[in-house]
Order: C-alpha cells, then sequence, then structure tokens
C-alpha cells in the first residue's frame, strides 16, 4: 500500500490501471495524501479542460494560458508518467506560476490508461495504453492550438519524465517538425524506439537523469525490472545522449560543469555536460544527478521517506520546473 501510495504521487511507470472518469475529471484514486488533493484541487481552478477527436476516441487535455497573453505565445506540453494524471503532473511541477511570469501557454494531457505509448511496445502496456496512436494525439492538439490563435508554430516545446520522457523521445522521433526543444527526465530512449528513430531534424534536448535510478535503469535494461509484469527495456542513459548526439550533428567540444551544491543533505550532486558545437544550433545538455533516484528534481520532496523507498532519493539542489523553461525557450523551430 505505501509503495501503491509513493507510485501515484510520483506517476512511475510500474502497475496497470484503466483510465477512468475520476482521471478525466482530476478526482484521485483511493489512497491518494489530503495534501495532494488540495493542490490539486487550487491548480484545476487554474486550468480549462479541452478535449479533441483523434481518430474515433475521444481525448483530453488541460490548459493554462495566462490573462497577460495576446495572441499566439510559446506553447509547453508538460506530460505525466506511468500511472499518473495531468492534474496531479500540473500540481506538482508548478508551471502555471512560471508561465503566469514568463508568458506562455501550458498545457498538461491526459494519456489513456494513465499513461503514455512511448515504444516500449510490450503487450502489457500496449493493453494498458490502449494501443492509444499518441502521437496523433499531440499533432492534433497542436493543430488546433495554432488554428485557435494560441500557439506559435515555432515556438512549440516538450517536457516530460519517466513514461512520459521515453513519449517525449517518442514524438521527438516522429513527429520532429513540430517541436522546438525537448527536455527529459528519469527516462532513457526504449529499445524498440531506438532501433528505428529517424528523427528529420536536429532537435535540442535536454536530458536529467539519475545514476541510482531503481526503475529506469542507467546502465540500460528492464525497466521496473522488479515488478511482475513486463516494463520493457531501455538502452542506457549514456547511449541515449549519443544518439541524440549524433542525430545533431555535435562535435566533441563539450562543456564540463556542475550545479551548485545547495542541498548538501540530499546526498546528490549533479554533473554537467553540454555540447553547443552542434548542427543549426540544435544544443545538447545532459545533467547526470549522482546518487539520484526516480523523481523530478527539487518537485518530489512531498514525502521523502515514501519516495525513497520506492523511487530512491531526488536531489533539492535545481527545480526541473524553472531548469525546463531556461533550457526551451531559447530556442525555435
Amino acid at each position: 500500500m505505501i509503495a501503491r501510495l509513493t507510485l501515484l504521487v510520483l506517476g512511475l511507470a510500474l502497475t496497470a490501471c484503466v483510465e477512468s472518469s475520476a482521471a478525466q475529471s482530476g478526482r484521485l484514486s483511493r489512497g491518494s495524501s489530503p495534501e495532494l488533493e488540495a493542490a490539486i484541487a487550487r491548480v484545476r481552478a487554474e486550468l480549462s479542460m479541452e478535449n479533441v477527436r483523434v481518430g474515433d476516441v475521444e481525448r483530453t487535455y488541460y490548459m493554462h494560458r495566462p490573462i497577460s497573453l495576446n495572441g499566439p505565445a510559446p506553447l509547453l506540453f508538460v506530460l505525466h508518467g506511468g500511472n499518473g494524471t495531468a492534474l496531479q503532473r500540473a500540481a506538482q511541477t508548478g508551471f502555471n506560476a512560471i508561465a503566469d511570469r514568463e508568458g506562455f501557454v501550458v498545457v498538461y494531457p491526459q494519456g489513456l490508461g494513465n499513461g503514455w505509448n512511448d515504444g516500449r511496445d510490450t503487450s502489457f502496456l500496449l493493453e494498458r495504453q490502449q494501443n492509444a496512436d499518441d502521437v496523433a494525439f499531440f499533432r492534433v492538439m497542436i493543430d488546433r492550438l495554432i488554428a485557435d490563435g494560441l500557439a506559435d508554430p515555432d515556438r512549440v516545446y516538450l517536457s516530460g519524465g519517466s513514461n512520459g520522457g521515453m513519449m517525449s523521445f517518442r514524438l521527438a522521433c516522429e513527429a520532429t517538425d513540430t517541436f522546438a526543444a525537448v527536455v527529459t527526465m528519469v527516462a532513457n530512449l526504449p529499445e524498440p524506439l531506438a532501433a528505428q528513430c529517424r528523427p528529420t531534424r536536429p532537435l535540442p534536448l535536454l536530458m536529467m537523469h539519475g545514476t541510482a535510478d531503481p526503475l529506469m535503469p542507467p546502465e540500460g535494461g528492464s525497466v521496473a525490472a522488479f515488478t511482475q509484469s513486463d516494463q520493457g527495456r531501455v538502452i542506457s542513459a549514456e547511449n541515449t545522449i549519443s544518439f541524440w548526439l549524433r542525430n545533431n550533428g555535435c562535435g566533441e567540444d563539450v562543456e564540463v560543469g556542475a550545479i551548485e551544491d545547495r542541498d548538501p543533505a540530499d546526498g546528490i550532486r549533479t554533473e554537467t555536460r553540454t555540447w553547443t558545437s552542434c548542427r543549426d544550433g540544435a544544443t545538447v545538455v545532459a545533467y547526470r544527478m549522482v546518487g539520484a533516484g526516480h523523481g523530478l528534481p527539487g518537485r518530489s520532496s512531498n514525502r521523502p521517506e515514501l519516495n525513497a523507498r520506492v523511487g530512491g532519493r531526488s536531489t533539492n539542489d535545481f527545480d526541473s520546473s524553472e531548469a525546463t523553461w531556461s533550457f526551451v525557450h531559447q530556442f525555435r523551430r
């Protein structure tokens, strides 16, 4: 029960679940914390719920558009993890406040089965996600937001963690023309996706990964290997980075640095590598969080004891949401 509660808070891809009307409306499953319910209630008031049809399936997303905006603006998609919901991710990441301050539209899409068809292609995951055409879902959302005059087509960005991070990789592979920059957290390229990924152009990428992640193996292999269900396999974090360096035509020159250890008590240090000599200015940045597990940096400290039992420790030295916007806003398609 403790593990299941933690997974709901973090949105990790561990157990099967079926999408329900509760997920669509933002009500939480049994066992969610009062603190999380209160946070979702607050953020829900700042969002509009929108529906689009993808084939014969109705899909849902939540949008926050600052009242100060007038005309097309940058658009950031924020993807929840497996067994998560769009509203949980909105409450956890705090992107609404950043959007108000910086002037962009933020969209939180809801995955079918509370997850994403991210290219791992196991029968368990395909059944959980109802074999959803999630790439088409994003294209439909983007087309609508552009047609409605809300989104600048040259400044569409993508951010996701865990299952949402792997889905971000799939979109980078199969809808490269749509996005200006991508950020992934605690996610590696799925093996089946890596074998067939053919991006159509260089794409700026910021990747954050932990060296002690029990769910997303840093050296590659089975995702959440301790579970009974087949969660699929991923290539290693280093091979994922190398893939995008090749795709972006980056040179060998790399700037090595570190993020200030603002919270020594978390026991984690973050090393950074930045490649700027890439084709078309498509920078690649890697944050290697030494000792970190499967949490969102600066955003997974609400239940530290439970988080550590299942997902490992999470760093508080930087805020992954602030780092996301700081990276993506530099780029245009």
